[in-house]
């Protein structure tokens, strides 16, 4: 009897193959799915950004004698709480900006010096 010469993979290397692209394809969706999550946090960072330098450019415009300190809501999302403390010569407005990201608060921390005009 000869023996056959066989030119295909046996069963056992189709199956160890299947597992390494299985584990290749886990870890690439692992680093995917962390890239959206960054990114989102990002966004969601930017956003409360912009909500802060907007009341600071709203209390730069208002008159000097009437900035106090207050606390309000934007778009349902981002909370303001600004604290104002005024010296001789110039105003000093402490700002932090919350928002809920999922489950988590998360919060940014701002501060502009309005001068006495």
């Amino acid at each position: 009897m000869v023996p056959c010469k066989q030119n295909g993979s046996t069963l056992l290397e189709v199956v160890i193959a299947m597992m390494i692209l299985a584990l290749v394809v886990v870890g690439l969706n692992v680093g995917v799915v962390s890239l959206i999550k960054s990114n989102i946090s990002s966004k969601e960072l930017t956003s409360a950004t912009t909500v802060g330098n907007q009341l600071f450019e709203k209390l730069r415009r208002a008159d000097y004698s009437a900035l106090v300190a207050d606390m309000d809501t934007v778009r349902e999302r981002y909370v303001r709480d600004w604290k104002v403390t005024a010296t001789a010569s110039h105003t000093k407005i402490d700002l932090t900006v919350s928002w809920p990201l999922t489950v988590l608060n998360h919060a940014i921390a701002l501060s502009t010096i309005i001068a006495e005009p």
